[in-house]
């Protein structure tokens, strides 16, 4: 069989970048990214309020950073756990004043009371955010989920912010 001149170019063209992207290729094994069912869009059980939501970024990279959250449910609830999607973990923490010092812990859980907001804020609840990943920037949104004691969870999405809230205009706006 014999090829036509056009039919050998179009021959080489097509298969000469699969051949060079096979020879001698130092391109990474694919990596395994695990699959994690947190919900992106803002919605909550009925009667649970989710507002006024927030994800900091921490004043030095590699450290943690925080979110805070207005919540209020119309029914006693007790909120177990709460994620940021793109942190590699989160917890709820709490802030006391302990013999004249601030101090922070950990709280394994929170009970809501009916028809009363709980304000998540610098000095009291929040969540510290660990190993927070590129996706996570000043300017863009964060999903924020909150999980309750029956399995319920409710998700808002925060706007993302530098350390001490600043947003990302606010950052360009100072160089």
């Amino acid at each position: 069989m014999r090829l036509n001149t056009k039919t050998a170019l179009l021959f080489v063209t097509l298969c000469a970048p699969m051949a060079l992207a096979a020879c001698g290729s130092d391109a990474p094994e694919p990596v395994e990214t695990e699959i994690v069912d947190v919900p992106a869009a803002a919605d909550a059980p009925e009667g649970v309020s989710l507002t006024d939501a927030q994800v900091r970024m921490p004043a030095v990279s590699g450290r943690p950073g925080v979110a805070y959250f207005t919540i209020a449910s119309e029914t006693p609830r007790t909120i177990v756990a709460a994620s940021v999607l793109g942190a590699g973990r989160s917890e709820i923490h709490e802030t006391n004043m302990v013999d004249g010092k601030m101090t922070m812990a950990p709280v394994e859980s929170i009970e809501l009371q009916p028809g009363e907001a709980l304000n998540f804020q610098p000095g009291g609840y929040h969540v510290m955010l660990f190993d927070m990943d590129a996706t996570i920037a000043p300017g863009g949104s964060a999903d924020v989920t909150i999980t309750f004691e029956d399995g319920d969870k409710a998700s808002i999405q925060a706007p993302v912010t530098g350390a001490g809230g600043m947003d990302h205009s606010a950052m360009e706006d100072m160089n």
